[in-house]
């Protein structure tokens, strides 16, 4: 009998708890002895008698009894908005901050202005409105408060910005950053993402400036290569990612992606005009390996042959590099190098295998692309020669292979 008693008084105590209205301590003290207003004795205890139905959760008889106060008076003006709230009346946020601007050193109109503002979406308002409190009250909670609703905010904001980056809408989303960073120059996030808004817009110029007051760490570091690489300034591009932390994320693609733009954006005319070629030569294989691999110069330690044929060409100085280095041969007998000839696959493989051991990849090998997966790097059949595309391809996929 006694354990169905403690039973039933769980229940009742269960049962009470989740008929609890909602509104139960939730609405802003009224603060009477600091009203703006003059008010009665009377009307104060009128008031508190109205302020404590509605904070139990009692709206109809909070509102049954508002009628005891002046029809004009702020007091039930205020009695009025906070029953609204706590009867879940949306659009108050207007008529709530209206309130509190036309009675700024009454503190629970700021505190009702608060909780109106994060309910309705209006976090920067209601962060504001915080602000208030703390500077009436001293209460350091309201200071915390108005920075966790000035980030909500934020945190929104730029999830709006991100939206519309995503869909497109670069100049919308530029708009809305150049807005909200005229009020918040120090948001970092707002910053980079109004960066990339303005490169995805085109306006570079304008990216440019936003990016400068970011500090050169990871994300700053990206976003100003991002801006070189908007301006063709590869070179500079290639130096920015090449300053970005090893771990960082797309770092050594983002780095070779510039150093391929740099590297050709200074390509000597010769250079140009192999990778053009039609059907390579073993001359125009050797500028092309020269100049994606210059450091093979260290290797050239072997003794300058003389080539007749080499005399005055255009791959003179990177045949003999290749020639020292132990990559490509001549005939020393005849004094010819053929720069000329077409490059067979056989020579092309073979080039490929030394090349790699110059640079350290000693298991370095071509291979049919349809087998690229084994880790080998593809080449075309060339069963009528290669062109200076196919060498092109060849020489960035052993790019690839070297560390960042």
């Amino acid at each position: 009998m006694v354990r169905r008693g403690w039973a039933l008084a769980f229940c009742l105590v269960v049962a009470a708890c989740a008929t609890t209205p909602k509104g139960r301590g939730v609405l802003p003290d009224l603060d009477l002895d600091k009203a703006p207003w003059p008010i009665t004795a009377a009307q104060k205890k009128m008031a508190q008698k109205v302020w404590a139905l509605a904070d139990a959760g009692d709206l109809k008889a909070a509102q049954s009894k508002l009628s005891g106060l002046p029809g004009e008076h702020p007091i039930r003006l205020f009695l009025q908005l906070e029953i609204a709230f706590a009867a879940g009346e949306l659009g108050l946020w207007p008529k709530v901050l209206a309130f509190a601007e036309g009675a700024p050193s009454y503190r629970p109109a700021w505190e009702l202005a608060v909780l109106v503002g994060e309910r309705e979406g209006e976090l920067l308002g209601a962060s504001e409105a915080a602000k208030k409190v703390a500077e009436l009250s001293g209460q350091a909670r309201f200071r915390k408060r108005s920075e966790e609703l000035r980030l909500r905010y934020l945190a929104a904001s730029e999830e709006q910005i991100k939206a519309l980056l995503a869909s497109g809408e670069a100049a919308k989303a530029l708009e809305h950053a150049r807005s909200l960073l005229s009020r918040f120059p120090d948001h970092r996030p707002l910053r980079e993402l109004a960066v990339r808004a303005a490169l995805s817009a085109g306006k570079t110029d304008e990216a440019k400036l936003l990016v400068l007051p970011l500090p050169e760490d990871g994300p700053g570091l990206e976003l100003k290569a991002q801006v070189a690489a908007a301006e063709k300034r590869w070179d500079l591009a290639a130096e920015l990612y090449r300053r970005l932390p090893a771990d960082f994320p797309g770092r050594c693609a983002k780095l070779r992606q510039a150093e391929e733009q740099a590297r050709w954006q200074r390509a000597p005319g010769r250079v140009v005009k192999a990778s053009a070629s039609a059907r390579l030569s073993r001359g125009e294989l050797a500028i092309l390996v020269v100049f994606y691999f210059p450091q093979v110069a260290e290797k050239a330690t072997g003794p300058a042959p003389l080539f007749e044929d080499l005399v005055g060409h255009p791959a003179q100085e990177e045949a003999l590099v290749l020639v020292r280095a132990g990559i490509m041969a001549g005939d020393p007998l005849t004094r010819r190098f053929g720069p000329s000839r077409a490059v067979s696959r056989r020579e092309l493989e073979a080039v490929v295998q030394r090349l790699g051991q110059a640079l350290g990849l000693a298991n370095l090998a071509v291979c049919q692309a349809n087998a690229a997966g084994n880790g080998c790097v593809p080449l075309p059949a060339g069963e009528r020669g290669f062109s200076g595309e196919d060498a092109v391809r060849l020489l960035v996929g052993i790019r690839e292979k070297l560390l960042c």
